[in-house]
């Protein structure tokens, strides 16, 4: 067990983050030659990382030399479970390394080890509800979520993501064809997840639905476009939006313009400097976001369009904190004929079969 929870300090961001969805704990231990106990790095850090421009080939070692760790919060091998649990208070942490009596590492503890069964019920929200225009004739009968890939609609795979997140409360906002999705779905059993479903009498748009569920939502949630083939860490979502404090968090995606043009840069008719074919990058919405429940009585009652844009628009009119989380995972929004093509042949490399 150990070794899924260690890299060495030379190991990649990429290959930390390997490590972090391989183990299911969150996080990845710098360990020496020695097995000593060099620092901690969780899915967080890492994508803080990124939106600091640091690659993912930057080494373990140098992560932590950039942000001045000052080591883990760690407890003696036999610590009793009251004091690891007021260790995590007092440093909010969820997870402490377990050190033996040599300075070696001997374990990991986490919170969910010491208070089982006890953690917050989560939800998420996949907004289902759009017509596909873009996606005709394929959507002419067929909802643009129901369109097969891999063997299976579309949204069987968005679900079986939101499931194996921990996510046991699923709401589905439905409209074009709902008749069709609920038909499959059902109350969600078979899936492993319960499902309820908030029926927009017309498109309300990305965040109109939300209005609809706001009594059901008394706590952080993410919400998912249908249309989206992805396997992004959600339960990392949720951490980081919890961790940072956000009324919302978005998912954002690294997307580089390359210019086929020399740009020229000028003061007035003097050129100042010649970039030829430069490449510009921006990070773009990914569609998925973490979301607070004080950021939904911040939608508007009129008009019925609202967009999540809008939202995040009243959240920082408003002086909320809006935050964003990298997508560093296989991440396709199918928006066209060719989106959907590449998804049905893409699948077989990133996800497994039903």
């Amino acid at each position: 067990m150990i070794a899924k929870l260690t890299v060495r300090p030379q190991a990649t961001l990429r290959e930390v983050m390997e490590r972090i969805n391989t183990n299911l704990r969150g996080i990845v231990l710098v360990v020496d030659d020695r097995e000593r106990l060099v620092g901690a790095i969780v899915d967080g850090d890492i994508r803080r990382a990124i939106l600091a421009s640091m690659p993912l080939e930057t080494t373990a070692a140098e992560l932590l030399r950039a942000r001045g760790d000052s080591g883990a919060v760690t407890a003696p091998v036999g610590a009793a479970p009251a004091a690891l649990l007021e260790l995590m208070r007092r440093h909010s942490v969820r997870q402490i390394p377990l050190i033996d009596g040599d300075g070696r590492l001997a374990g990991l503890v986490t919170q969910d080890d010491l208070l089982p069964g006890r953690r917050t019920p989560v939800q998420a929200m996949i907004m289902a509800g759009g017509r596909g225009a873009r996606l005709r004739p394929l959507t002419d009968e067929v909802p643009k979520p129901m369109l097969p890939v891999g063997g299976r609609p579309l949204l069987e795979t968005l679900l079986d993501q939101v499931r194996d997140a921990g996510f046991s409360r699923v709401l589905m906002a439905v409209n074009y064809r709902a008749d069709v999705i609920e038909d499959h779905f059902g109350d969600g059993a078979r899936f492993g997840v319960a499902i309820d479903y908030i029926r927009e009498p017309q498109s309300l748009g990305s965040a109109g639905a939300l209005k609809l569920a706001r009594d059901q939502l008394d706590q952080p949630f993410i919400v998912l476009n249908a249309d989206l083939l992805t396997n992004v860490n959600l339960s990392a979502l949720m951490r980081f939006h919890r961790d940072d404090r956000n009324l919302i968090t978005a998912g954002v995606r690294r997307f580089v313009l390359e210019v086929p043009f020399g740009v020229m840069e000028l003061n007035g008719s003097r050129v100042l400097e010649l970039n030829e074919k430069p490449s510009l990058e921006f990070f773009v919405n990914a569609g998925i976001y973490a979301v607070s429940p004080e950021a939904v009585g911040l939608i508007r009652p009129e008009p019925d369009l609202f967009d999540m844009t809008d939202l995040i628009d009243e959240v920082l009119a408003r002086g909320g904190r809006v935050g964003a989380f990298p997508v560093l995972e296989y991440w396709l929004d199918i928006g066209q004929v060719s989106d959907y093509r590449r998804a049905i042949d893409e699948h077989g490399t990133y996800f497994t079969a039903p």
